[in-house]
């Protein structure tokens, strides 16, 4: 069996926040939190331009 990662998780979303967009992100985050190898969500302010 493959050995499972635990990490982090950083999301970031581009372009306006459209209800898609934010659904989308909800997704994410929610499906992390339900994960215990990921041990912190992260989001980036402004996107990607957070990040750098």
């Amino acid at each position: 069996m493959a050995e499972e990662l635990i990490g982090n998780c950083l999301v970031a979303q581009s372009g306006g926040p459209t209800a898609v967009i934010n659904a989308s992100v909800a997704g994410v985050v929610s499906e992390a939190l339900n994960h215990p190898c990921i041990e912190e969500v992260y989001g980036g302010m402004n996107g990607v331009l957070g990040i750098l």
